[in-house]
């Protein structure tokens, strides 16, 4: 077995590291074609992107029609011809939309029936509402597939194979706060040690490690952020790229300001549907054309098509043809962007990644405060390491806080007095201190814990 550095952690123990980490240890090797391809795509005309999409699109529809039971119900029962093809991208449109529910409820109906049962895995998503959704996809193709993709969108960061990356993505259960392979330039930081009793068993190894780029999730990499502020020196830092959460402004002001470097964010998913990112001069996503399409659905049904408006992101993903997402109502919200004019590329950008649609608080008489209206940029939150709403019923919200040293009564109430603007005085507001927040099983930290419906 190739040396691991676990700081002593159990023999018994080391097994589970290994396998994880033998997964990860080709991680950024990526996959060549698709790297080719995304490379010498990434210039091409709003003409020839069209053109390709709807090839694209329409050799998924004939290969859903044929091979996916699912989605010939679903053209069956909405008068669709499964041999017709369009004639344009906007005819995708007059076809039905894909939803977790159905995938929750008959994942193996929308799978290719000729697939092996030994060549398939199955794969849930990390979604941040915690109810899982499970698919099937390539037991030999995914995970290749999807590490192109995020390296690809990685590089517009600067990001480069060899790079020293310290990882806040993983919560490991071992009495080891840092893992590190012999073979990989990667070390892990748990984010379960992200707290101000452990940050002395860390600190100074993470110094010395001195990462070129920080990895992570934005819960994870702010509370990093503000443990090591004024206590260590990174100077080799070039960027901070994050995923998997919504980025509030509040901790990019607190990542820039600390680290003084740019902060990098990337959308994606484990369905593959879609992936977006900033590009390299620009903080607004552009999504990615090669990934699918997309569209931004308003809440009364209808495209939205002007820039400042939002909606539902709904994807028709190009790389998964075990499980095809056609029309695929993610959750997710976004507002439509102008054109980026900082590049020239020819993609869709989204000015606003707003967060998923049970991300809200909710006021006794049905009035909605959106995660976007929580957003701030002031001094009270200095002796926070992070917090969390959470709701159970209408009119009343519980803001959990983990506290940093200094933290006292004088926050509290400051705390309080700026949420109560926040989110009206309408609201029962309750402050609690807490020593951990609620994650999810992939490890995201949700703002708001949702637990009561509209």
């Amino acid at each position: 077995m190739p040396a691991l550095s676990t700081y002593f952690i159990s023999r018994q123990r080391r097994m589970g590291v290994w396998n994880r980490l033998r997964q990860l240890r080709n991680e950024f090797n990526g996959h060549a074609p698709t790297l080719r391809f995304l490379k010498a795509s990434d210039s091409w005309d709003v003409e020839k992107l069209a053109q390709w999409q709807l090839r694209e699109v329409n050799s998924l529809l004939v290969h859903a029609a044929r091979h996916v039971p699912g989605y010939r119900i679903k053209f069956a029962a909405a008068g669709i011809n499964p041999g017709r093809l369009l004639a344009h991208i906007d005819e995708i449109r007059e076809l039905p939309f894909l939803t977790k529910g159905e995938l929750r409820a008959d994942s193996t109906a929308f799978t290719d029936e000729r697939m092996p049962t030994a060549a398939r895995i199955a794969v849930t998503s990390g979604g941040t509402t915690g109810t899982p959704t499970r698919f099937f996809v390539s037991r030999r193709a995914y995970r290749g597939t999807f590490d192109a993709w995020r390296y690809a969108m990685w590089a517009r960061a600067g990001f480069r194979s060899g790079a020293r990356c310290l990882d806040l993505t993983w919560a490991f259960e071992e009495n080891a706060p840092l893992i590190s392979y012999a073979r990989s330039p990667h070390t892990y930081l748990s984010i379960n040690y992200l707290n101000s009793e452990a940050v002395d068993g860390w600190l100074s190894r993470v110094e010395a490690f001195s990462p070129e780029f920080i990895i992570g999730i934005p819960s994870s990499a702010t509370a990093f952020a503000k443990l090591v502020f004024n206590r260590a020196k990174f100077p080799n830092l070039r960027s901070i790229i994050l995923g998997s959460e919504l980025l509030t402004g509040e901790q990019r002001a607190a990542l820039e300001n600390i680290f003084g470097v740019r902060v990098f964010c990337w959308y994606g998913m484990s369905e593959m549907a879609g992936f977006a990112s900033a590009c390299e001069k620009a903080d607004t996503f552009h999504f990615w054309p090669q990934s699918g399409v997309i569209e931004i659905i308003g809440d009364d049904g209808s495209p939205v098509t002007q820039p400042g408006c939002g909606g539902e992101v709904v994807l028709t993903g190009f790389s998964s043809r075990i499980t095809p997402f056609i029309r695929y109502r993610t959750g997710d919200r976004a507002i439509l962007g102008e054109p980026c004019p900082k590049c020239r590329r020819s993609h869709t950008t989204l000015a606003a990644l707003e967060g998923r649609q049970s991300d809200f608080l909710l006021g006794r008489a049905g009035r909605v405060v959106p995660l976007s209206a929580l957003n701030f940029h002031t001094d009270e939150f200095r002796h926070v390491l992070a917090h969390q709403f959470v709701q159970t019923e209408p009119g009343t919200a519980l803001l959990r806080v983990v506290p940093l040293p200094g933290f006292g009564e004088s926050d509290k109430m400051a705390i309080l007095q700026l949420m109560q603007t926040k989110i009206g005085l309408d609201f029962v507001l309750r402050l609690e201190i807490a020593k951990f927040l609620e994650r999810t099983a992939r490890g995201k930290q949700p703002l708001i814990l949702q637990r009561c419906s509209r």
